[in-house]
């Protein structure tokens, strides 16, 4: 039995396409098409930084934040919470871009005294950093200009929602009953458009002294009302309608906690020795 030499030339170019003599040419790609598309490489270039963020502005205000609008404050968390995600990414890349630049004054320097091959690895290795570097530029822009345009919303709530300029965690706390009841409204409308009464949904209501029954029955009555303007005046509510509602129950329902804390023998629902304050 012949011995396979898995070094062996005939070997090699059945499971490699080294052998073939074409095998680094383009099948299709000729001259013409190069000039074509590396005209065209500027443009991408240029046009690149207009989509090379995550997610577009609009995307941002209307659809990440707005999954969390029953208050201001679970707003201002939020757009904190990206901002600082953005921040610890630009950290790293920025780290990173220093020290490739580093690296490619090592191979510059190194270069000055290598010959031959050793010369040409080296270059290849600095051209590589080089590329590396060039390409990261956009998107590092990118990430500072969603830290930007974050900076911009987190002023418009504060401003909008007349929210102290050096609020802290009191303030949020303070704000956090609003958000739970509007939260737990939202949620009941959603499970009634399902026509099921969610046990989680329940549940949430509770835990904050509101009773389930009393609650689904207000939304049954919201939705209702609804339905009624559209089939009898032909008239549809927009969404305002919801947050007038939100808004309704938050000022029905917002000291029934106390009673659940009653229930659980507790004296308040937080403790301010140990809520950060600032100026207080």
């Amino acid at each position: 039995m012949n011995e396979i030499v898995i070094t062996d030339k005939k070997f090699n170019g059945i499971i490699t396409k080294a052998g073939d003599i074409n095998s680094l040419t383009f099948k299709t790609i000729d001259e013409k098409a190069l000039v074509e598309i590396n005209s065209w490489m500027p443009e991408v270039n240029r046009a690149v930084s207009c989509f090379s963020k995550q997610n577009s502005q609009t995307t941002s205000s209307l659809m990440s934040l707005n999954m969390i609008d029953s208050g201001p404050y679970r707003v201002l968390r939020q757009i904190l919470a990206q901002a600082e995600k953005k921040r610890g990414a630009i950290k790293e890349s920025v780290y990173k871009l220093e020290k490739k630049k580093l690296q490619h004054e090592e191979y510059l320097e190194k270069m000055e005294t290598a010959k031959g091959i050793e010369w040409k690895k080296l270059d290849l290795r600095a051209n590589k950093i080089q590329c590396d570097v060039i390409d990261a530029q956009p998107h590092i822009e990118a990430s500072i200009k969603e830290l930007g345009a974050l900076k911009r919303r987190y002023e418009e709530v504060c401003k909008n929602n007349e929210i102290p300029e050096q609020w802290d965690e009191s303030d949020f706390e303070e704000a956090e009953i609003e958000h739970h009841i509007k939260s737990m409204f939202r949620n009941a409308i959603r499970d009634r458009m399902q026509g099921s009464h969610n046990m989680g949904t329940m549940e949430y209501m509770e835990q904050y002294g509101v009773n389930p029954i009393t609650a689904y029955a207000l939304v049954d009555k919201y939705i209702g009302d609804i339905k009624k303007s559209i089939i009898e005046e032909d008239k549809g509510a927009d969404i305002t309608a919801h947050y007038i509602f939100y808004d309704q129950m938050y000022i029905t329902f917002k000291d029934e906690y106390k009673k659940a804390l009653n229930r659980l023998g507790l004296d308040n629902i937080t403790h301010a020795d140990f809520l950060m304050k600032e100026n207080k």
